[in-house]
């Protein structure tokens, strides 16, 4: 279904469309995509076998039940919520986080542009959840729908929503995430609702239009650049810093 919107979007841009850096940018968006995909076939079981684990030890395990699925469903947009604060708030995830928000441009093509690398370590958040009974099962469907959504919502093809846009994460909420303008900088971090941005004050409307990209822009679609710039740019600050404590900071200090 992704690449099917997908093949849509390209088809319609390279129709009405000559700009041969956006195609670029494209097709450097689709290969990281593709290498996000195949690490996720490998991610989806070591983290089922590693949430398997924790909910062996599980505080409680309560049978199926509506409520149950409530929780799960909440607990994982929590998580999923957390986790994307913690990549727009410290240098270290920012690192890989980067990435998704390097490009000039927003369209289904940017749902692609992700790291790989963030793969092998972000089911790790979601696994509290297993010690508080949440099954394994349904917090990698959540999961995946969370995914889809989050996909979806990179369009400029629909406006505003109303009262949805309150409650969901819409693509007017996420071109908010995605706009380098000062009001709108770590704003509407949500997985498929709205509501901890509500509780923990990150929620901003879609006021002024917003101007996509990041504070230093980078000017390649080169797709290895896009993967490790920030990475590069972490090592060589870590180099001059002297002690653990000095480099510890810096990695867990706010991204500039």
């Amino acid at each position: 279904m992704l690449f099917t919107a997908f093949s849509i979007e390209f088809m319609l841009m390279l129709l009405n469309s000559a700009d041969k850096k956006l195609v670029n940018e494209t097709m450097a968006n689709l290969s990281l995509g593709i290498c996000v995909i195949i690490a996720g076939m490998f991610e989806k079981g070591v983290s089922f076998s590693y949430f398997s684990l924790i909910y062996h030890y599980a505080i409680f395990t309560p049978s199926l039940s509506w409520w149950l699925w409530l929780a799960g469903f909440l607990g994982c947009d929590f998580f999923h919520y957390f986790y994307h604060w913690v990549g727009h708030k410290t240098r270290l995830f920012w690192a890989a986080h980067v990435t998704h928000h390097s490009s000039l441009n927003f369209n289904l093509s940017t749902g692609f542009r992700t790291n790989f690398i963030h793969v092998f370590y972000r089911f790790l958040f979601w696994s509290p959840l297993c010690l508080f009974g949440i099954p394994p099962e349904m917090i990698l469907l959540f999961e995946s729908v969370s995914a889809i959504q989050n996909f979806l919502v990179h369009t400029e093809k629909v406006g505003k929503l109303g009262i949805l846009d309150w409650i969901f994460n819409t693509p007017s909420n996420h071109r908010v995430h995605h706009g380098s303008n000062p009001e709108y900088i770590d704003k509407n971090l949500g997985g498929i609702l709205m509501i901890y941005d509500h509780l923990f004050g990150t929620y901003a409307k879609e006021t002024t239009t917003p101007v996509y990209g990041i504070t230093h822009n980078i000017d390649t679609e080169n797709p290895v650049k896009i993967l490790l710039h920030e990475y590069v740019s972490l090592t060589r600050h870590l180099s001059k810093l002297k002690g653990v404590s000095k480099k510890f900071r810096y990695l867990f200090s706010r991204p500039q």
